[in-house]
């Protein structure tokens, strides 16, 4: 991409791209067959589209944006990608599998907030850009209190 700009790929261009490297791939991206017709088929039938909005943020601080999509699986598990431009080729930098109550942004870093099976907790897990091994690393997974969660109710003897 001689632009240097990520945001002037075609996102359904990549993801295509993805999804067919991933089946060649071991550890890359795995969808059903019902979810990559469903890919392949976002330009006509946009309504049943598992690939969400993509969002575009600078993780590497390079002071360009980076590209972060979801594909939605039909047990409504997201797979997280981010995508960078590396001497004008759209690079994978990031690859997680997850249920997000939330994915956030803040200081370079991508945080997932997922829920637990402890009443009351999320997991609270922090991707951060490793210029070593240029990539979307994981710096830190912790349990959380959960933001949304209700207080149990008081018992009485």
């Amino acid at each position: 991409m001689r632009s240097g700009d990520i945001r002037k790929a075609n996102l359904f261009t990549v993801v295509k791209a993805q999804t067919a490297a991933g089946s060649a791939l071991d550890g890359g991206p795995q969808f059903d067959s019902a979810t990559t017709r469903k890919i392949h088929a976002c330009a006509a039938e946009p309504a049943r589209c598992p690939v969400r909005k993509p969002r575009y943020r600078d993780l590497t601080g390079d002071g360009r944006d980076e590209l972060i999509v979801g594909i939605e699986a039909p047990d409504h598990s997201l797979a997280l990608w981010v995508f960078t431009l590396d001497h004008g080729q759209v690079t994978r930098i990031m690859d997680a599998g997850a249920t997000p109550l939330s994915v956030e942004i803040a200081n370079g870093d991508l945080i997932l907030r997922e829920p637990t099976g402890t009443p009351g907790y999320d997991t609270r897990t922090v991707y951060a850009w490793d210029s070593r091994t240029r990539t979307m690393a994981l710096r830190s997974m912790e349990f959380d209190q959960a933001h949304s969660a209700t207080p149990a109710p008081e018992r009485t003897p």
